[in-house]
């Protein structure tokens, strides 16, 4: 098994990249994608806006590396950056969901209705129970969770005081809980 072992740091590829050279990018998103896309599609579900909104953080990234070259760990920076945009775009999304809500109600007949619910029913289950939540108490439940973001810490992001952001995420658990629990007991 060869493990490539690579002589760049971060800090080595910020500078490649600054340089104008290909590998630098390359070996950067390498690195980083998997992380970026991941925290994406935890808050945004959406696999196609998850894959859109990745790639918009690397273009941002790329189309001006000197505001990260005195990063000191990208990783890090990454993340945040991941996660700002994913609730920019849940902020966006919700402005027009209220819309779109209306209208796909008005559609949906009774044998839609039932396959959408069997096609939940084949996902995991604890996934599908946070899935369910509001955006807002998902995006807490997942920042808290998969991001290990403190509860003053999702709160500075969402602009909620902490003792908010643990009450709902308290709920949030209850709620999680009593799923999994009538889907085991079914």
């Amino acid at each position: 098994m060869n493990v490539e072992i690579t002589p760049y740091n971060d800090q080595k590829l910020i500078e490649l990249c600054i340089a104008g050279q290909e590998m630098g990018y390359s070996k950067l998103y390498q690195k980083y994608v998997k992380q970026v896309y991941n925290t994406v599609i935890r808050l945004v579900i959406d696999e196609v806006e998850a894959e859109d909104l990745t790639q918009e953080i690397f273009i941002s990234l790329f189309d001006d590396m000197n505001k990260v070259k005195d990063v000191q760990f990208l990783g890090a920076w990454l993340k945040r950056v991941s996660i700002n945009k994913s609730i920019s775009y849940l902020r966006k999304k919700k402005i027009h969901a209220s819309e779109i809500e209306e209208i796909q109600v008005a559609d949906e007949s009774e044998d839609e209705v039932f396959e959408k619910e069997l096609k939940e029913a084949q996902i995991s289950e604890i996934q599908t129970a946070i899935e369910e939540l509001d955006v807002e108490v998902r995006t807490i439940v997942n920042l808290f969770l998969f991001e290990d973001l403190s509860h003053e810490e999702i709160g500075k992001l969402l602009g909620l005081n902490s003792t908010t952001v643990r009450s709902k995420y308290h709920r949030a658990k209850l709620k999680i809980f009593q799923r999994i629990k009538k889907v085991v007991l079914s």
